[in-house]
């Protein structure tokens, strides 16, 4: 492997981000099961599935482009999650009245989501980025 192919290699705190970004979408899915009855009540359950299936979609897109070394996505990523983090608080709250382990899922997700964002900005990665940026 010479040393253009290796600095291009996506670092491997970037592919462990990348697998947390996918587990906490999969735990995000399982609360959405989880919580569906109690959603679908409020706002319909086709509206619910229409939303669930919005989402899922962009996040696994955020994903895909942060594994590509999209610095944008990674930004995205980041932003998203800190306008979310209030909110979520509420979210916290309701999900341990609707079910306790959607309680601690969310909980699980919002500290893996915090250990993938803390990978991705460290220094090698975003090395990375800004070689992947260059490239592109």
């Amino acid at each position: 492997m010479d040393i253009d192919s290796n600095r291009n290699a996506r670092p491997k705190k970037v592919q462990n981000a990348v697998t947390i970004l996918y587990i906490t979408l999969g735990i995000g899915i399982v609360r959405a099961v989880i919580e569906a009855s109690a959603n679908a009540e409020m706002a319909g359950v086709g509206f619910f599935m229409f939303i669930t299936l919005v989402l899922v979609a962009l996040i696994m897109f955020l994903i895909a482009m942060i594994g590509r070394g999209r610095n944008w996505a990674r930004i995205t990523c980041l932003v998203l999650f800190l306008l979310g983090l209030l909110p979520s608080i509420l979210a916290l709250i309701r999900s341990f009245t609707l079910s306790p382990i959607s309680g601690v899922l969310e909980m699980v997700q919002v500290v893996l989501t915090i250990v993938a964002l803390v990978l991705l900005f460290q220094q090698d990665s975003s090395a990375w980025f800004r070689t992947k940026a260059a490239v592109t």
